[in-house]
């Protein structure tokens, strides 16, 4: 017989800097969940890794003289260094520069494409570098960003964009027939919320920087984070690679 299945993943990290006791506090919690469900007989996949493209770390690289991959090597080392001090038994440790994450992105940015869910535009608005996000004049708090306090600059690029707006009512459909699909319940009803208030479409590409993953079809563009951070948990377990067993 078969044994069910569990999938459990930390999000990935950021490696601008060392790791700290927040990145120690989510991996552990994380691995005493693999830990406990492989004791009741699941067949699990725990998973960790690395985001390791962008602003940040093209800017951080540049000030200590090293290519953006020596300094991301360099940092993801540490990282690695102290799950194995700590005994975290993840399966699995994807960085978003391995070639199979890259091949695989490639590939869903230019399915995405073909199919016409993402269009090429311009983007204005609101950046914060350290964040790597982008805010509209209404979200700034007191003219900076919401999230850190930092200052923001006004930033205007060509940019390809997915059309999110169209999946709303899908998604609070979704939401409505599967009520446990968030959790908690706060968390639920804040994204209801933040749905119903309107989407926009998402940018998911930049020109602004190069260290990212190239959009092959237009190699000025590198693949923004929404499709290349954010799908390491599909692309971890195999999709869109000649082995996608894991994930199916």
């Amino acid at each position: 017989m078969d044994k069910k299945t569990f999938y459990i993943t930390t999000p990935i990290y950021y490696p601008s800097g060392k790791p700290h006791i927040g990145h120690s506090y989510c991996t552990v919690a994380s691995d005493a969940i693999a830990r406990y469900k492989r004791l009741q007989g699941y067949d699990v996949m725990f998973l960790t890794g690395t985001d390791e493209h962008g602003q940040k770390i093209e800017i951080n690289a540049e000030k200590e003289g090293v290519t953006p991959k020596e300094y991301v090597d360099r940092v993801v080392a540490g990282f690695q260094r102290l799950w194995k001090l700590l005994d975290i038994s993840n399966d699995r440790f994807i960085r978003t520069t391995d070639a199979y994450h890259e091949k695989a992105v490639q590939k869903i940015f230019r399915t995405l494409y073909d199919k016409g869910e993402i269009y090429k535009g311009k983007y204005e608005g609101w950046y914060c570098t350290p964040c790597e996000s982008f805010w509209t004049e209404t979200q700034l708090k007191d003219g900076k960003c919401p999230d850190c306090g930092r200052e923001v600059k006004w930033a205007e690029e060509e940019a390809y964009f997915f059309r999110l707006s169209k999946y709303a009512d899908r998604l609070l459909k979704l939401y409505e027939d599967h009520p446990d699909f968030i959790q908690p319940d706060s968390r639920k009803h804040e994204m209801i919320q933040f749905i119903k208030s309107g989407l926009n479409d998402l940018c998911v590409s930049r020109t602004s920087f190069s260290w990212g993953i190239p959009v092959d079809f237009d190699p000025k563009h590198v693949v923004y984070v929404w499709l290349d951070a954010l799908t390491n948990y599909i692309t971890a377990m195999g999709y869109g690679s000649d082995d996608d067993s894991d994930y199916r």
